[in-house]
């Protein structure tokens, strides 16, 4: 008989976690009789009730009276007169007695503004402490005084319930531990399944033409699971409308909310979880005391079932491990495990951590089951454990042995392990090597990382030159080399990509979703001001349940920003535009954005905009169900637009890359390449710094497009703001500026010290022609203090005020590319900076360029500008285009030299136009052959100290002395390193080099030497 088990959005709290052994009836089952007389005060929301509990000798019975209001309440036995008796805490408890009693309890029932229950003259609904319960199943026999209109359903026997006059009757055959009431004006309809089997529909008059699809759909299910299980247990089934918005499976019958129904995906998908119900939770009732499998039994069976049926089962897999990562984090306070899970309940502590591990954990446990087993013998166990447990309350323990019975293997270590599991395992490979000296092998270490080893059956895909190569390698400890011959070269492993294992996400699988912000342990949400806390109030109610701090804009620090998952209640504040640059969500909707915190790379930062007047708190009260989403769009009248984030599947491991080609006969000439660049505003032409042929191809562009059209400006990374007066000054036309004066004045080989000859030419056309020449950059320092605090709040005011506004580091690929840039930094000593500062600096270097682009551009509507930074800075997709783009709309080209560079892997992604330039270099700049350095500040001579004489210069031969302190080289003084390099600048081998020096120990006398200057080789060699 039907037990009250699955509740789909709710869940009575109520629910008895009891359950009697499987033969407690087998002589008494006629004598646990409970009679229940029911009538209402549909106006004045009032049930009123008499319940007759018959207690069998030997047996003790406690009873719950949990928000009754007690009327009367006596104890009656053959050889005692009736006891008036009265509850103690709510409870009535009565120690086992050789004589069989019967306990009479009358009581009222005022019920008003409930989740679980109604009482009106719209509908009955009773699902929650409504009735005397008492701590073991009874048959029931329910009669209640209703309405003439009225229909009801209880856990009964037969349907439609008995109706004399205007009292009800429902009858139960076998015992069950809790009873549900609904009544109200339904039109009942029904819809034969086959002999002896009758699906109804119980809607309102207003729903009744859905009435005849949910008919058709119930039964096909039914169908369907008797062919898979067994025989539907019971003889009839009912689909019963609700007032109330529930999702309830009472055996026999489901009761779902009035609103539900009207959504069109209820039929595919929650009917038919109801329904198995039926079989698992209701015939075959939980041992909760030991543990609740059948939540992720019936998932499997039901809602992941569905989405594999139709295609996307690998989808539904990566969601519920997205799920499944946002919730079960290591390091849980109270870690809970697959065997803790016993209530479905929300009105539990950490209710969305024990409801994922149930339902997503236990469907990914009888996912791997199957796995394990084969898809036949799993489903025999399936059908083995319901023949054998039905009518009785059964366990993990009754499931293993079922299983084990049909398949012959002992499955004690799968089922232990996997039960104790508190959080999801981590897999990865590691010393990946290609073995082809005796045939073709591909070597590697299959690792995993979890608190106690579990059995793991790990799907290994390999792709050749033939196709994809799919392996299963079975790991049972933390390590085990494995050796897989193959007929080809391997070009990609990966593990796992259709996602039958329940581990944890790589942070290339991993996508952002709103859940993940939900179950992160730390939250910070960040409001813009008082006048905004108070527009976004709804929100921040309906997240009461999930502990956050709150903020303001202009309390919160840059640094915190990296130490918490973010949700920003409002775009358009300070710290949002800092991390995402502005964003623009549709008007007249309320947006809910979820993405990578970049400065956190196991965090998400949610941006929610709401420009509506008034849907803010219809979409807050329903968020929590959109949990799986990474973009959320709701409009009035309309379904929500949703998105979740694509990602790679699998654990990806990349052996080969494949070269890019094409056809030569689309290869266009330079010429006509720069009559499309007409089109464009802005130019962008990657370098690698110290290319030659980079910088070549970067003049020929500038003087082609100079020629074509003269209003045109050069915007250089190398210099930074700070230089541009210098840049003026000695580029405006008719400048007298000499080049080392510029050099001095601009600080060049402070702000860049790469060679400058390899820009000479770019500036000598600029300064003759009169060209704009833009320095882009932020100054170093302030990159370089970013990079090591690791934030920006050490800055002073008066920087933080200076840099600009809207940083974007979330564009595609930016964090993961900046990462990697970022690990070989740290891997090659070149620095002690966090990766969020890191990101950061890179972003405020971007974004300062992008800034200043833009500027001139708006401030010279006739001009062009030709933009010349690192071929990172140029990338299409994530460099400085995207950037200028957000901040004016104008056409743009990133040019790329690919000769000798790796960036020809991504062209796509990187630029738009690539040529083929020829590789050249400069001549190696001769040496004196000396090692230098600043002379102390204290000290009275200005000049640079020689700490050593190079052997492979004629310095020494010269009469060059180590402590010699240098002071002018040919007719330019020199007091730094920068006047060393401008006066060195033009240098040749075998020059001869005056050279003046200070010399002596306490009086410092002038000594010029000359010098004759040599080129050492290749390599970093003294000045």
């Amino acid at each position: 008989m039907p037990y009250i088990l699955h509740f789909f959005l709710l869940l009575s709290a109520t629910l008895l976690c009891c359950s009697w052994s499987k033969n407690v009836y087998a002589d008494n089952v006629a004598n646990f009789q409970y009679n229940l007389a029911l009538s209402f005060s549909l106006e004045n929301n009032r049930l009123t009730g008499t319940a007759k509990i018959e207690i069998p000798p030997k047996y003790p019975l406690t009873v719950s009276l949990a928000r009754l209001a007690i009327t009367g309440a006596l104890i009656q036995s053959p050889n005692e007169t009736e006891k008036e008796i009265k509850p103690l805490d709510d409870l009535l408890h009565f120690d086992p007695s050789d004589q069989h009693r019967t306990l009479y309890i009358s009581y009222q029932r005022d019920v008003k503004n409930e989740p679980g229950n109604l009482v009106s003259p719209e509908g009955i609904s009773l699902t929650d402490s409504w009735y005397p319960e008492p701590s073991v199943p009874y048959i029931y026999t329910v009669s209640a005084r209703l309405p003439r209109d009225f229909s009801a359903i209880s856990q009964s026997d037969h349907f439609p319930l008995t109706k004399k006059e205007n009292i009800t009757t429902a009858h139960s055959v076998a015992p069950t531990s809790s009873i549900s009431f609904t009544a109200g004006p339904y039109v009942v309809d029904k819809l034969r399944v086959r002999d002896n089997l009758y699906v109804y529909s119980m809607f309102f008059r207003e729903d009744q033409e859905l009435a005849m699809g949910y008919l058709e759909a119930a039964a096909a299910y039914i169908k369907r699971y008797e062919n898979d299980i067994a025989p539907f247990p019971y003889n009839h089934y009912v689909i019963v409308a609700n007032r109330l918005p529930t999702g309830y499976g009472m055996g026999s019958y489901t009761l779902l909310g009035q609103m539900v129904l009207r959504l069109p995906f209820i039929k595919s998908t929650s009917l038919g979880h109801e329904i198995v119900h039926s079989w698992f939770g209701n015939a075959v009732e939980v041992d909760y005391q030991n543990g609740n499998w059948c939540e992720g039994l019936t998932a499997f069976l039901a809602d992941h079932s569905y989405r594999a049926a139709s295609g996307q089962g690998r989808e539904d897999r990566k969601e519920s491990l997205t799920k499944y990562q946002s919730y079960v984090h290591a390091g849980a306070t109270h870690p809970f495990a697959l065997k803790d899970f016993k209530s479905a309940s929300h009105n539990q502590p950490m209710a969305d951590y024990k409801r994922t591990v149930g339902y997503n954990g236990g469907a990914f446990f009888f996912h791997e089951l199957r796995e394990y087993l084969g898809e036949l013998t799993f489903n025999e166990g399936v059908r083995e454990f319901y023949i054998t447990n039905k009518d009785t309350a059964a366990t993990w323990k009754d499931l293993q042995l079922s299983f084990e019975k049909v398949s012959g293997k002992n499955l004690e270590s799968f089922f232990v392990s996997k039960l104790n599991m508190v959080e999801a395992p981590e897999i990865w490979a590691e010393d990946i090597q290609i073995d082809s000296r005796n045939g073709i092998h591909l070597n590697f270490t299959l690792r995993q990382q979890a608190k106690e080893p579990l059995p793991l059956l790990i799907p290994v895909h390999i792709k050749t030159m033939s196709g994809i190569h799919k392996i299963v390698q079975t790991l049972t400890t933390s390590s085990r080399q494995v050796s897989i011959a193959l007929a080809d070269l391997p070009l990609a492993l990966t593990l796992d990509p259709e996602y039958t294992l329940l581990r944890k996400l790589s942070s290339k699988e991993w996508t952002p979703v709103w859940s993940t912000f939900l179950g992160a342990e730390k939250k910070l949400i960040i409001v813009e001001s008082e006048a905004a806390k108070v527009k976004y109030q709804p929100f921040l109610d309906a997240l009461r349940p999930y502990p956050a701090k709150i903020v303001r804009a202009d309390e919160i620090t840059n640094q915190q920003l990296s130490e918490s998952s973010l949700l920003f209640l409002g775009a358009n504040q300070h710290p949002c535009r800092s991390l995402f640059g502005k964003i623009s969500h549709k008007e007249n909707t309320v947006t809910v954005d979820i993405r990578k915190n970049p400065l956190n790379p196991e965090a998400v930062a949610v941006v929610i905009s709401d420009t509506t007047n008034d849907l803010g708190s219809s979409v807050a009260r329903k968020l929590q169900h959109y949990g799986k989403y990474s973009y959320l769009e709701f409009e009035s009248n309309k379904r929500p637009e949703t998105v979740i984030k694509e990602s790679v599947n699998g654990i990806s491991y990349q052996l080969e890359n494949l070269p890019m080609g094409g056809s030569t006969k689309e290869l266009s000439s330079f010429t006509s390449i720069i009559e499309e660049l007409l089109t464009k505003r802005v130019i962008y032409i990657g370098e690698t710094h110290n290319s030659l042929a980079d910088h070549q191809l970067q003049l020929r562009v500038i003087e082609a497009l100079f020629h074509k059209d003269p209003n045109l400006a050069i915007g250089m990374e190398m210099f930074p703001t700070s230089s541009q007066q210098s840049l003026d000054e000695y580029t405006q036309a008719g400048s007298l500026m000499d080049e080392k004066t510029f050099l001095k004045k601009s600080d060049y080989f402070e702000v860049w010290r790469y060679d400058y000859r390899l820009f000479r030419n770019i500036m000598n056309f600029a300064k003759a022609h009169g060209l704009p020449v833009r320095g882009l950059n932020l100054d170093r320092q302030i990159v370089s203090e970013v990079y090591s605090l690791g934030h920006t709040d050490g800055l002073s005011d008066e920087i933080k005020e200076s840099l600009v506004v809207d940083r974007n580091l979330d564009l595609p690929g930016y964090q993961e590319r900046l990462s990697s840039v970022h690990d070989a930094h740290i891997s090659g000593n070149h620095g002690k900076g966090t990766s969020s500062g890191f990101i950061q600096a890179q972003a405020l270097w971007d974004e300062t360029m992008a800034a200043n682009i833009a500027e001139f551009l708006q401030a010279h509507s006739d001009y062009r500008m030709v933009v010349i930074a690192g071929t990172q800075h140029t990338r299409k997709d994530s460099g400085i285009p995207p950037r200028v783009a957000a901040r004016i709309d104008v056409q743009q080209a990133s040019l790329l030299n690919i000769y000798d560079d790796s960036n020809s892997r991504n062209l796509l992604q990187t630029s738009d136009y690539f040529f083929l330039a020829e590789n050249i270099s400069l001549p190696e700049s001769p040496k004196i052959g000396i090692v230098l350095s600043s002379t102390a500040d204290d000290s009275q001579y200005k000049g640079l100290v020689i700490d050593q004489i190079s052997p492979h210069g004629k310095a020494k031969a010269a009469g060059l002395k180590e402590a010699d302190i240098l002071i002018r080289i040919n007719d330019s003084p020199v007091y730094d390193m920068a006047d060393l390099r401008i006066a060195m600048i033009d240098a040749q081998e075998g020059d001869m080099a005056e050279v003046e020096v200070l010399r002596g120990k306490s009086e410092k006398k002038s000594h010029v030497i000359k010098v004759e200057l040599t080129t050492p080789g290749t390599g970093t060699s003294p000045p």
